[in-house]
């Protein structure tokens, strides 16, 4: 039997919507993807600068107590110097060189204390550092994972519904398929209105009760001030 032409209204537009949501979707996948690689890729970045800033301590602790040892080989050398100076000029100068080297050897061991102490305490995050990562890895595998199932089911669904909105409009008379075309082309989902209590969906303008008795005969309508293409409430 050949459905009412609202029906086929009402169902276009069922389907016209559904098939709009299914591709905005499908298109806000990418964007969703690429925020989650930038969330994988700020995980990275801490992951690394984590490790780095580990090197670099021990690279400073390294260069730090080398420079102590030489400040203290050079005190040292100076102390004894001390011991053999005859001039009182001579003397007062070693004393001034002995107190910059021990302000420099005080400063250096303060400086190796602070990065010890900053060194173990990143030592002792790095298990949960590297945790992190790996679970921020293994996160974005599976979101990758459930990304391309859910695109391979909404691309499979729009298929269907698309061919299922092709049965549905192959149906519209002849007469009509021009003005139809026209107006989904420029509208989308929105070149149609359901009519309830006798008002239209699309911009609540209330219908007269002609319009609304034809509409549930099959009649074509569209809306006297949206241009909406109009269907009644189903079981009026």
């Amino acid at each position: 039997m050949t459905p009412l032409l609202t029906d086929i209204i009402r169902q276009a537009h069922r389907l016209r919507s559904h098939i709009q949501r299914l591709q905005e979707e499908i298109e806000r996948g990418p964007r969703v993807l690429k925020s989650r690689q930038e969330e994988l890729e700020q995980a990275r970045r801490h992951h690394q600068e984590h490790f780095d800033t580990i090197k670099r301590l021990k690279l400073k602790q390294r260069e730090e107590e080398g420079a102590l040892k030489q400040i203290e080989a050079r005190l040292a050398r100076l102390e004894e110097q001390l011991l053999t100076t005859s001039s009182a000029k001579e003397y007062q100068a070693k004393l001034s060189e002995i107190a910059q080297a021990r302000e420099r050897k005080n400063a250096l061991e303060d400086s190796i204390l602070a990065t010890i102490m900053e060194l173990e305490e990143k030592t002792a995050a790095s298990a949960d550092v590297e945790q992190s990562w790996q679970q921020a890895q293994a996160a974005f595998g599976q979101y990758q994972q459930e990304a391309q199932e859910r695109l391979v089911r909404l691309q499979q669904e729009l298929q269907l519904s698309q061919e299922e909105l092709h049965r549905w409009e192959s149906q519209l008379p002849e007469d009509l398929q021009e003005r139809y075309d026209k107006l989904v082309r420029a509208k989308g989902p929105d070149a149609f209105a359901l009519v309830k209590n006798r008002y239209c969906q699309g911009c609540h303008t209330l219908l007269s009760e002609q319009c609304l008795l034809e509409l549930r005969n099959g009649i074509f309508h569209r809306c006297f001030n949206c241009g909406r293409m109009l269907y009644p409430e189903e079981g009026m």
